[in-house]
């Protein structure tokens, strides 16, 4: 049996749009959330003198607070639907894959460090480019979201081709 979607991609994609339209004109910004992390490194490992964090501190602060909102607004979703659940290993990465947990904290980590750091690099976030760029039909946001799909199609071929050989 298939399981219904909660929400409808078209609906769910118009009160993203939404939402994106509140944010440019409540905050004057668009989606992000990449600096979230350099601002809540700054709070727990304070620099005398630290340039940066002056340069992000609002953005940071605002990003903080969105990634929170998200974060919880998914974990009540799941608990209205009743799909909670707890796992550091899915049922895939141990019976198909045969590795276990720590190679799967190994591979979050790793994979997480390059994420940060290649948004970081490049300005700004999956979300920022794909949300917000690509809303404003930005021409580095549309390149963005052509290769993050292509190097998405990459990886699952990689990581789960034996699964449909």
């Amino acid at each position: 049996m298939e399981e219904k979607p909660v929400i409808n991609w078209f609906w769910a994609g118009t009160l993203l749009a939404v939402v994106n339209l509140i944010v440019f004109i409540v905050e004057q910004r668009p989606i992000g959330a990449s600096t979230a992390f350099p601002y809540l490194g700054n709070l727990l490992f304070p620099v005398i003198n630290n340039e940066y964090l002056a340069e992000i501190e609002k953005s940071g602060r605002w990003e903080l607070w969105f990634l929170a909102g998200g974060f919880f607004g998914a974990v009540v979703t799941s608990l209205i639907t009743k799909t909670f659940r707890f796992t550091v290993t899915p049922v895939y990465w141990e019976k198909r894959l045969k590795l276990g947990r720590k190679s799967r904290v190994a591979f979050a980590f790793l994979g997480g460090f390059l994420l940060i750091f290649g948004a970081r690099m490049a300005g700004g976030c999956t979300s920022g480019h794909m949300f917000s760029g690509g809303m404003q039909l930005a021409v580095s946001s549309l390149w963005f979201g052509i290769f993050a799909f292509a190097g998405g199609l990459m990886a699952a071929h990689l990581i789960y081709k034996r699964r449909y050989s």
